[in-house]
């Protein structure tokens, strides 16, 4: 077949056969191309909602003071070692006693295992999924080295408790996670 006969085959195939088929064409190509200039619109108007949301709910960083913390860090693996050659343990236990409100209970130990009375211990605690809702307790000993807190939580749910101990020049961290109900 010749150039000239293809070209007029292909615009053969091309004309629509009666007016309704171009106006059906001419509608399906608009149903098309409104289609996808929707879809477009929709992604466009998630993405944007989504940047904003994202923008406004970040604050960038992971940890407060991430710069002092990156200076002082030789400082702090010297406390850890420290606090590794004091051998302490301690145990920590949660009961709820109504919604929201339960006691912390810790038990404190030296190396040889001898209970550490005369403590002071504090504990800071952060809801990690919300900011805001922090607060701290101290705990009172109550004998053997054993300490108590009743704590009331804005909230139900997981809490992350921050113990820090001293006794005498000693000082002793830990962290410990918390369901509260």
């Amino acid at each position: 077949m010749s150039a000239k006969g293809m070209h007029a085959a292909r615009t053969a195939r091309q004309a629509p056969a009666s007016p309704a088929d171009a106006r059906q064409e001419a509608r399906s190509r608009r149903i098309v191309l409104g289609s996808l200039a929707a879809f477009a619109l929709i992604v466009l108007v998630m993405n944007g909602f989504l940047i904003t949301m994202a923008a406004k709910t970040w604050t960038g960083l992971a940890v407060e003071g991430a710069y002092e913390r990156g200076l002082n860090y030789n400082q702090t693996l010297e406390q850890a070692r420290a606090q590794a050659a004091l051998g302490w343990q301690m145990e920590t236990s949660f009961s709820s006693s109504a919604p929201s409100e339960g006691r912390l209970d810790v038990t404190l130990r030296d190396g040889a295992g001898r209970p550490i009375s005369g403590a002071e211990l504090e504990v800071v605690l952060v809801r990690p999924t919300q900011a805001g809702s922090d607060f701290r307790a101290y705990l009172n000993g109550v004998g053997s080295g054993t300490y108590q807190a009743e704590l009331t939580f804005p909230a139900a749910g997981v809490w992350d408790a921050y113990l820090a101990v001293r006794a005498g020049k000693d000082s002793y961290q830990w962290r410990e996670r918390l369901l509260v109900r």
